[in-house]
């Protein structure tokens, strides 16, 4: 496997940081030539935005912090790590009338795989990995 790293963005835990997260992550695969980011795009808006929600990330001086690889030509992983919480993330079932929890659903139909790495002093890191189509070699 050749993976490259392509790029990190620690950002403060606030609400803006979702949308600078995606702006990053979109600069950072049009860069290396990934041609279609939208899964991408969506992947890191969802993951973001559930470390904001459902971590300490989201509380006072809280970060995430937002890193991009290539796994390969065609496959980049976005992984996501924020400061921890007392739930470990999953996909759940939301009613018809929900206004949230369809989050980790929306990755896992986007992703190709995702999962949960449980880091050190509280942390976690949650990743999913997706189809950008050929980037120049």
């Amino acid at each position: 496997m050749n993976e490259r790293f392509l790029g990190e963005v620690v950002l403060p835990g606030v609400a803006h940081s979702v949308t600078v997260a995606r702006h990053c992550v979109g600069e950072m695969l049009a860069a290396a030539g990934h041609r279609d980011a939208e899964n991408a795009l969506l992947i890191v808006t969802e993951l973001t935005t559930n470390a904001l929600i459902h971590t300490a990330s989201g509380l006072h001086g809280g970060v995430i912090t937002v890193e991009v690889v290539a796994v390969d030509d065609e496959i980049v992983r976005v992984e996501v790590t924020d400061d921890g919480a007392d739930t470990v993330p999953r996909s759940g079932v939301s009613g018809d009338d929900d206004c949230h929890g369809r989050g980790l659903w929306l990755v896992e139909q986007f992703a190709l795989t995702w999962c949960v790495r449980l880091l050190g002093a509280g942390q976690r890191a949650v990743w999913a990995e997706t189809f950008t189509g050929q980037a120049p070699v």
